[in-house]
């Protein structure tokens, strides 16, 4: 780990499809992990575990844990987050993250893979920054580790207006959105939902409605032939140049290069 700080996020994407390891195999993993699913099914194996996974199961990955887990025919989709450090291994010595504990089932589908999407962005430069990261991503963990199922179901039933709320936010992304209206949909004040959102997911109703439509502009770059400059009227940029410049700021690339392949 770079610097002496808590620890830090090392990478994070999603994959869809997914397949996971290869049948037969066990791994070994040299840092910490989690996965996940937010479709699809599969299984989970290890020297005390043989149970079968699917969408809202989160899997966690200790150290040097021997493991394996895989998709069933038709793959599956995740996020995964790769991370290491000391906060993370002081977890384990007080018993919060153990390798006896590797899975959860059954967690809202929809919230936590917009938590877990949250660390896919460019990694801080600082260690103040990387602390705050894995922080952030720890108590994520612990949230979701929580061993009262019937209270993580109630949460997900009060918790109807954040469906609603991602489903105004994801939605005609081509089109302005005056976000107060969203939180009126809802029924709340304005400043209450924007506060409860980023409580709820981790980022703000701004950010999440930002990265649906660079999420989207991705998608038109692989499945169409759409120009750069109709994806970005397409998906909500102000113009190609707004579009590029976000893309290049996540991913590295240009949406050119990304559509060609290039590095």
């Amino acid at each position: 780990m770079n610097g002496h700080g808590l620890g830090q996020v090392l990478a994070a994407a999603r994959i869809a499809p997914g397949t996971g390891l290869p049948v037969g195999t066990s791994r070994r993993h040299p840092t910490w992990g989690l996965t996940f699913l937010t479709a699809g099914t599969g299984r989970y194996r290890d020297a005390r575990h043989d149970e079968p996974i699917s969408a809202g199961t989160l899997v966690v990955v200790h150290p040097g844990h021997p493991h394996w887990y895989g998709a069933d025919a038709g793959g599956w989709d995740e996020h995964f987050v790769v991370f290491d450090g000391a906060l993370f291994d002081l977890a384990a010595r007080r018993g919060s993250l153990s390798p006896a504990r590797p899975l959860v089932h059954g967690l809202p589908v929809r919230r936590w893979a917009a938590r877990f999407a949250a660390f896919e962005r460019t990694r801080p430069t600082t260690v103040e920054g990387r602390d705050a990261e894995a922080l952030d991503l720890l108590s994520a963990l612990l949230g979701a580790l929580l061993p009262d199922a019937q209270h993580r179901l109630d949460h997900h039933r009060a918790g109807a207006w954040l469906a609603r709320s991602t489903e105004l936010l994801e939605s005609d992304l081509g089109e302005p959105l005056d976000l107060r209206t969203v939180a009126a949909a809802v029924g709340m004040p304005y400043e209450t939902w924007r506060r409860r959102f980023r409580a709820e997911t981790g980022t703000s109703p701004y950010s999440h409605r930002a990265a649906r439509r660079l999420a989207a502009a991705t998608e038109l770059l692989v499945h169409s032939g759409l120009s750069v400059r109709d994806i970005a009227a397409a998906t909500g940029f102000s113009d190609e140049r707004h579009l590029i410049r976000r893309f290049r700021e996540r991913t590295g690339r240009t949406p050119r290069a990304f559509r060609d392949g290039d590095g």
